[in-house]
């Protein structure tokens, strides 16, 4: 018994491309199903990419704790802070924003302040889609006025309500300023 191996036959498309005038335009046949695919393809490529950020923050106006209103110094020194932790099973939004804030509380109290008014912040948190060891990536901005108060500082973010975090056991992996 004798088997004889061949190659299938040329296909037509590619005797069409290479007989035309202009080789570098390769054009896939329009159809209905072809198009509706594309946008198929599209819609799910924009949802996955966006499925893996999380953002939250404080609003759009800053703001101060009803504890301190109308108890502070009217000479203000504006500070801002922008930090990115790496965090692995989790991101529990609310202690990142405690550790930012008690970063910039400590810098007020070294130009002798002891609150911290006009608070706002944002954090977003990018998932482990494009990390093959599953972590999160954490963008923290967080920017407040240094002020003098007879009060105590809250020493809380203002609006923790809003932040948006990933469920588990948060371990911070590294913390970068």
């Amino acid at each position: 018994m004798t088997t004889t191996l061949s190659s299938p036959p040329p296909s037509p498309l590619l005797a069409r491309a290479s007989s035309s005038s202009s080789a570098s335009h390769h054009h896939m046949p329009l159809s209905v199903s072809n198009v509706a695919n594309l946008f198929v393809k599209m819609r799910r490529h924009r949802s996955k990419a966006k499925a893996h950020h999380i953002e939250s923050s404080s609003g759009d106006e800053p703001q101060t704790h009803p504890a301190l209103q109308g108890a502070v110094s009217a000479e203000k020194i504006p500070l801002e802070l922008h930090e990115t932790f790496v965090c692995r099973d989790g991101v529990d939004t609310a202690k990142l924003l405690r550790a930012v804030r008690g970063a910039l509380y400590q810098k007020a109290l070294t130009y002798g302040a002891n609150v911290l008014v006009d608070e706002q912040w944002t954090c977003t948190i990018c998932g482990p889609r494009h990390r093959s060891d599953g972590s999160f990536k954490v963008y923290v901005h967080y920017s407040a006025s240094a002020a003098r108060s007879d009060r105590r500082d809250p020493q809380r973010p203002v609006s923790l309500d809003k932040a948006r975090g990933v469920p588990g056991l948060m371990t911070i992996l590294s913390r970068l300023d």
